[in-house]
């Protein structure tokens, strides 16, 4: 004679086993993105080379060493583990990289810097699967 008394209104839940769920599979290992050199990015407004023409796409060859050597580093890695651009530096490594002269590359739209920027910016971090 111990039983809860029901309040009117509320019904008892019936007990549900819950559902069971089978682990996912472990996505297969995939090739990281390969890249063909030159890079070729399509500008949103043009800019002059050193000659005076419009350009409308910029095509930068393969970094090497010695261009980070002669530029510097214009990527860092912080001490929370993100990705800082040196924004300078950056700049010089793109006008070694296309070949078109600093004061023509600060001409460019933001946003077209920074697309180079970003597309560049993987190439100046370490292998870490090495």
């Amino acid at each position: 004679m111990n039983t809860k008394p029901q309040r009117e209104g509320f019904v008892e839940a019936e007990p549900v086993d819950p559902p069971v769920v089978e682990p996912a599979a472990p996505p297969e290992p995939t090739e990281p993105p390969r890249e063909d050199w030159p890079i070729k990015i399509k500008l949103r407004k043009p800019i002059r080379d050193n000659k005076g023409d419009p350009v409308n796409e910029l095509s930068f060859r393969q970094p090497t060493g010695a261009d980070i050597n002669r530029n510097g580093l214009p990527v860092r890695i912080d001490i929370y583990g993100d990705v800082q651009i040196d924004e300078r530096k950056m700049t010089a490594m793109m006008t070694a990289l296309t070949g078109v002269m600093t004061p023509f590359l600060e001409t460019m739209d933001t946003r077209d810097w920074a697309t180079c920027a970003y597309r560049l910016r993987n190439f100046f971090l370490p292998g870490w699967d090495a």
